[in-house]
C-alpha cells in the first residue's frame, strides 16, 4: 500500500493482529499503586479534591481502582470522574505479528477494518512496542485521567469490531517526527479515520491498496 503526498509516496507494510482475549471489563479496578489521596495530588484531579474530600473521607486511603470500583459497585457515576473519556470499556489483548525489522522501527501507523483506514497515528519508540505492550495491552493505569486515553479508545474499537471484520495494522516506517506528524495529519484531514479522536464529517472514505 501507498499513500502519496505531493510527489512523495509513502510505502506502508501490513502488520497482521493475533487476538489472545477480548471482553476484558472494568480494568481500572486492578489500579492500586496509588490511593485516592495520592491520586488527587495530580493536577488533572485538583477539581475533584474538595468533593472527595467532603464526601468520600472513607475512601482517601483505599487504592484508587478499588475505591473507583466500590463507587461503580453502588451505582455512583462520580467514578467516571477519575477516568479517561474511554476509561471503562470493554478491551482486548493482542500481539502483533510480521516483519521484525520493520516493527523495531518508528513512524506513522493505519488501523484498517474491512478495507476502510479507520485511524491513523505516529509511533516515536518501536511500533512493535507500541502495539505489543500499550495498545495491545490496556494497563489499568491507562483507564485513568492522566492514563492514555488514545491507546483505551483504539484498543476498545478493535476488541468491539475484531470478532466480525478482518483488523490490522499498516505501518511506514519514519525517522523524523515532525515528518511522521505531517503525514498523519495529511492522512486524517483527507480521509477522516473513524476512529481518530479528532472527529471529523460522517463521510468515510477508502484508501487504495497497492
Amino acid at each position: 500500500m501507498f499513500i502519496k503526498v505531493g510527489d512523495r509516496e509513502y510505502p506502508f507494510h501490513r502488520i497482521r493482529i493475533e487476538l489472545i482475549e477480548t471482553g476484558i471489563q472494568e480494568l481500572f479496578r486492578l489500579f492500586d499503586k496509588k490511593t485516592i489521596r495520592e491520586l488527587l495530588q495530580h493536577r488533572r484531579y485538583e477539581h475533584l479534591k474538595e468533593k472527595v474530600i467532603k464526601e468520600y473521607t472513607e475512601l482517601l486511603d483505599v487504592p484508587a481502582g478499588i475505591a473507583i470500583y466500590q463507587m461503580k459497585k453502588n451505582h455512583d457515576l462520580f467514578y467516571k470522574e477519575f477516568l479517561n473519556k474511554y476509561g471503562d470499556l470493554t478491551y482486548c489483548q493482542f500481539i502483533v505479528k510480521g516483519n521484525d525489522s520493520l516493527l523495531s522501527k518508528k513512524g506513522v501507523y493505519l488501523v484498517i477494518k474491512n478495507d476502510e483506514l479507520v485511524f491513523a497515528g505516529i509511533c516515536n519508540n518501536t511500533f512493535k512496542l507500541r502495539f505489543n505492550q500499550h495498545i495491545g495491552n490496556i494497563s489499568p493505569k491507562s483507564c485513568f485521567r492522566d492514563g492514555t486515553a488514545t491507546h483505551c479508545h483504539i484498543n476498545a474499537n478493535i476488541a468491539e469490531h475484531i470478532r466480525k471484520s478482518t483488523i490490522y495494522f499498516q505501518i511506514c516506517p519514519l525517522t523524523d517526527l515532525k515528518e511522521m506528524k505531517r503525514l498523519k495529519n495529511w492522512i486524517i484531514d483527507r480521509f477522516e479515520p473513524q476512529w481518530n479522536l479528532r472527529f471529523g464529517s460522517d463521510v468515510n472514505y477508502s484508501y487504495n491498496n497497492k
